[in-house]
């Protein structure tokens, strides 16, 4: 009974070893964009902005992952104290980092909090949008379609 417990617990342990370097699954071909892991455990705060950043990673090219690793990590936070709350957003690369956005907003203690968040991540929010715009053009990352801007001009002509 041993032995095939210790032999399950090996197996187990490679396997997860194995995936855990992964940075694209089988339902991501090697020609599609580049991934990037999103953070699993998020405050309910942190829940409700990230379609925003979710939305900002696509608008450049990018792949969110949930529940998996990226070719890339995400780290989102928003720390909310009495009186400052903290905002950061950065995009990871292994230890080198991508795009970044910070942001600090104050406020009366107990009051008007979810309006000093929003202030907060707005500001880090800004602040990420266009580093990960700057790194696009750096990295040569593909923009999606739906996003690019129109060649030709963007109003028929009469």
């Amino acid at each position: 009974m041993s032995i095939a417990l210790r032999l399950i617990t090996v197996i187990t342990s490679l396997l997860v070893i194995g995936c855990a370097g992964a940075g694209r699954t089988p339902f991501t071909p090697e020609s599609g964009p580049p991934t990037v892991g999103m953070p699993a455990a998020l405050s309910e705060r942190e829940r409700l902005f990230m379609p925003d950043v979710e939305a900002a990673l696509r608008d450049e090219g990018l792949l969110p992952v949930r529940h998996g690793g990226g070719e890339m990590d995400l780290e989102f936070t928003i720390d909310a104290g009495p009186i400052n709350t903290n905002t950061r957003i950065i995009l990871l690369e292994g230890r080198r980092t991508i795009a970044r956005g910070t942001g600090r907003a104050s406020g009366v203690p107990l009051v008007g909090r979810s309006t000093v968040a929003e202030n907060s991540f707005a500001r880090a929010f800004e602040e990420f949008q266009a580093e990960l715009a700057q790194a696009r053009v750096r990295r040569g990352w593909q923009q999606p379609r739906s996003t690019r801007p129109a060649s030709g001009g963007d109003l028929p002509v009469d």
